[in-house]
Order: structure tokens, then C-alpha cells, then sequence
């Protein structure tokens, strides 16, 4: 089993930008796979609404390929009208069979970067659960670890490395993993904004990465492996099960509210 992650830079046209990625897709894209995970603003980032006909070809032919391969497709995110309101950034997760089984929409801020949300689907899949996630919402402390708890194994994410610290970012991805004993499937794209570094990560390191060229990244997948590091091994010799399970919900009124339990502890003692 395998998961795909699209890596393509910006044609001069959203068309021309999907015809390449859909073509490199179908072309690259084994029965192997079981995830295929496409970027934040996969066909261009300036804030347009992606034309309806363009788009219902683009969804046409990603359901295409999930049927055809027989895997679960997330979309990568573009830009949509939402009915009565302004424009929102948009992914979706398709089924083997085409279907949409996750929908995510996040606002688009005035300086044209993606908002944040609070809702995190955790999907149960026969190749594994995976978590959705798109654009900051990767980078917040919360989500990831919401899914997680959820019983997310993979979190499939449609992002950018879009900050003034690539390196630092690169590094978070490998870190989420690690912290939260799950596996990354990070798509990005390369232009504009976002400057490559799409990968796939195990909670041990990276097993793909994209760095700043063209590529569809390719990668094994095994639930299994995941499960296996969240079994509970007291000595810490052979998994990963703390960086998830070893938790202290006591301390969650501290974090809420900002206080400090060691001082005010320490306070305790002196008086």
C-alpha cells in the first residue's frame, strides 16, 4: 500500500496548472495507492473563485481516479463562493467509489491566507482512520492532537510551507508526527506563497520528501506500524505511545486560563 503526494508548480493559467496535475496524476499514480493527497490552493493562489465548469472537471476527474485506482483522494484546497457569504477555501476527501466522505471550508483572510476552523473529521477507512486537515489549522497545537485522540492514524493534509522559516516548518512536520504518534501525508505546492517541501512522515522521520521540485512523492503505508507505536511500553525501548496517550488532564485549567501550577505551588510551600 502507498500514499501519493502532488508537488506542481503554477502554470500562468489555473487551467494549465490543472491540466498538468491531473495529467501527472493519472500517469503516475499506481493501483498501489490507497492515499493521494494534492496541496492548499493546488491550482493557484490569487484568492479568485475557481470557475464552476473548471472546477466540476477538476472533481470529475479526481473521482475518476479514486474509481480507477481504488483509493481515497483529498482534493487539495481551491477557491469557492459559499451561498450567501464571501469566499472560502474548500477540500474534500473522496471514497474509492467518487463519493465525498469529508468536506472542509475555511475562510479567506484579507491578506488572502487561509483562516482557521473548529471542526476536524476523522474518517474511518478500510486502509486506516485518517484526519482532514487544511491550510494553519496543521500548525496549531489543537487539531492534529484533536484528530489524534479521535483515532486518526494518518492525517492527510492539503497545506503550504508558505512562512519565512521553510526549515523550521519542514522540521514541525516530522515534529507533529512524533508528538502525536501518527503518521503525515503534507502536500504543497511550489509558487506564489508556498514553497514546496511536501512529505510524508512517520513518527521515526520522514519516509518522502518533495523538496522544491516538481514530483508526485510516493510512500509506503501500513496502519499497522502506527498502531503498533501506540502500544504501551513502560520502558520506552520499542514505541512512541506517550507522545499521545501519556497525558495530564489536571493541568488543562492551567493552559486554559493561563495560570501558573508550579509557581502557585511553589507559593503554597513558602507560606
Amino acid at each position: 500500500m502507498s500514499i501519493f503526494v502532488a508537488q506542481h508548480a503554477r502554470r500562468p493559467s489555473v487551467e494549465a496548472t490543472a491540466e498538468v496535475v491531473l495529467d501527472d496524476l493519472d500517469s503516475w499514480v499506481t493501483p498501489e495507492a490507497k492515499f493521494v493527497v494534492l496541496p492548499e490552493n493546488v491550482f493557484g493562489d490569487d484568492g479568485s473563485a475557481l470557475p464552476p465548469t473548471l472546477r466540476e472537471r477538476c472533481l470529475e476527474r479526481l473521482a475518476g481516479l479514486a474509481r480507477r485506482r481504488g483509493t481515497y483522494v483529498l482534493t487539495g484546497s481551491w477557491t469557492e463562493e459559499r451561498s450567501g457569504g464571501g469566499p472560502v477555501r474548500v477540500t474534500r476527501l473522496l471514497d474509492p467509489a467518487g463519493s465525498v466522505r469529508a468536506r472542509v471550508e475555511r475562510p479567506i483572510l484579507p491578506d488572502g491566507t487561509t483562516g482557521t476552523g473548529d471542526d476536524f473529521p476523522v474518517v474511518e477507512t478500510e486502509f486506516g482512520h485518517v484526519g482532514v486537515l487544511l491550510g494553519p489549522d496543521f500548525w496549531l497545537v489543537e487539531p492534529p492532537r484533536i484528530e489524534c485522540l479521535a483515532g486518526a492514524e494518518l492525517l492527510l493534509v492539503a497545506g503550504s510551507l508558505d512562512g519565512a522559516q521553510k526549515a523550521a516548518q519542514r522540521a514541525a512536520v516530522w515534529g507533529i508526527a512524533t508528538l502525536n504518534t501518527v503518521a503525515v501525508a503534507f502536500a504543497s505546492s511550489l509558487g506564489g506563497r508556498s514553497g514546496g517541501g511536501s512529505a510524508v512522515a512517520m513518527p521515526e522521520g520522514f519516509v518522502a520528501e518533495g523538496d522544491t521540485h516538481e514530483c508526485v512523492l510516493e510512500a509506503p503505508w501500513d496502519a499497522e506500524r502506527i498502531r503498533h507505536l501506540r502500544e504501551p511500553d513502560l520502558r520506552f525501548q520499542q514505541t512512541l505511545w506517550f507522545g499521545l496517550w501519556a497525558r495530564r488532564p489536571d493541568l488543562y485549567a492551567a493552559l486554559v486560563d493561563g495560570q501558573d501550577p508550579i509557581g502557585s505551588a511553589s507559593k503554597e510551600r513558602v507560606s
